[in-house]
């Protein structure tokens, strides 16, 4: 048994999850309503026909891993974007692409997408220029801040 949907063309009604045998098939196991049989609901994707909670999908531009202009019209499409630009990544070539909403959701938002830490590595002068101060037990303001430049009060 499989579920199915159906439609009538005469008074509009739809109805849901009607059990139809594989064997018969849902256009030959399609329920009469208003003297006429039913019309079949073709199963599809929601990724791919409207996204969350039925909206339909709205296109978009972005970047690829290139740095080239694209234009995104589906979800097929992002994931596709995303795998062209890690390879691309992998081989030497441009940054991987993440549509970080696409992955993740409230209760992982803040999880980074990319792995254990950040993508950049810094050059050994700048790890040496912006690391905090050992002899300090405080933190470090930052670069090109200090004691002489900063106050907590108002002026």
């Amino acid at each position: 048994m499989a579920l199915h949907d159906f439609y009538c063309d005469v008074c509009s009604t739809v109805v849901v999850d009607v059990n139809v045998p594989a064997t018969i098939g849902a256009v030959a196991g399609a329920p009469d309503h208003c003297g006429h049989k039913m019309q079949w609901i073709p199963q599809t994707r929601a990724m791919d026909v409207g996204g969350v909670k039925g909206a339909a999908f709205t296109a978009f531009d972005c970047y690829d891993g290139q740095n080239r202009k694209v234009r995104v019209e589906n979800y097929r499409q992002m994931h596709k974007l995303e795998q062209e630009s890690e390879q691309q990544y992998r081989n030497g070539e441009g940054q991987p692409l993440r549509f970080r909403a696409l992955h993740q959701n409230r209760s992982n938002m803040l999880s980074n997408t990319f792995g254990d830490g950040g993508q950049e590595k810094p050059s050994a002068s700048a790890i040496r220029r912006f690391a905090p101060r050992p002899s300090s037990s405080e933190p470090g303001f930052g670069p090109g801040v200090n004691e002489s430049n900063c106050s907590a009060l108002k002026e």
